[in-house]
């Protein structure tokens, strides 16, 4: 009993202490998820991070600089007091469990299972969708690339749709009463579609509601460091 209580005073030490924490991310992707979450901690708790870009059109990630980082050769990468940490879900859940000061997830059971559940649909179905629209080449041969891309596009482009359902009526954040991640990887997706050739003009409450989280202060700020602005559409 004695060992027990001893080791659960270090790792509640630990808990409260500064972290050296090193975010590798590439502007615009979905590192700027947890890139968002690293800034919402640093200001609510004073936890700072650094971080270093990663270019991936010039196929930074492919170095073995990297490599040897992230050896799946993915953004984002978050080195926690030298442990790696990959993958944008298990980023931001490390960083809710750490410091609950910053209200990245709610605490409520049933709220944070309804922001998960909007957070891992973004992640694994929303997020691989539109991959297929940038890198067809991944999915079909030099034939069939034309109509991956094609399909894909109207698949992204209801998912759009849900998404503007989901904040209609002046909703401020898409689960619950409060800033998730689920809100930062939407902000995301309506600058892709617009990369992609799709008007966010055509889901007027989703850009609505991009544009104010996107100027909350958090945000805001990672937007500027990362160089990046909310609206990338430029057909008629």
């Amino acid at each position: 009993m004695i060992f027990s209580l001893s080791l659960y005073s270090r790792l509640q030490q630990k808990k409260g202490s500064t972290m050296n924490l090193h975010l590798y991310y590439c502007p615009g992707t979905c590192s700027f998820v947890p890139h968002v979450m690293l800034e919402l901690v640093k200001e609510s708790k004073g936890q700072d991070f650094s971080s270093t870009m990663i270019t991936l059109r010039t196929g930074e990630h492919l170095k073995p600089e990297y490599q040897a980082i992230n050896p799946r050769s993915q953004v984002p990468a978050l080195i926690v007091d030298g442990q790696l940490v990959t993958q944008v879900v298990a980023i931001t859940n490390f960083l809710n469990e750490t410091f609950p000061e910053a209200k990245i997830l709610p605490t409520d059971p049933m709220e944070k299972a309804q922001a998960l559940s909007m957070f891992v649909w973004m992640n694994n179905t929303v997020h691989p969708t539109f991959t297929r629209i940038f890198r067809s080449e991944r999915f079909g041969d030099e034939a069939g690339k034309d109509s991956v891309k094609a399909m894909a596009l109207e698949m992204f482009k209801t998912q759009l749709i849900e998404i503007d359902k989901l904040v209609a009526n002046g909703r401020k954040f898409i689960s619950g009463n409060q800033l998730s991640p689920a809100d930062i990887y939407a902000v995301t997706f309506i600058r892709w579609a617009g990369m992609a050739g799709i008007n966010p003009a055509n889901y007027p409450q989703y850009q609505r509601y991009a544009a104010a989280v996107a100027a909350l202060p958090a945000v805001a700020r990672i937007m500027t460091k990362e160089g990046i602005n909310l609206n990338t559409y430029v057909g008629n």
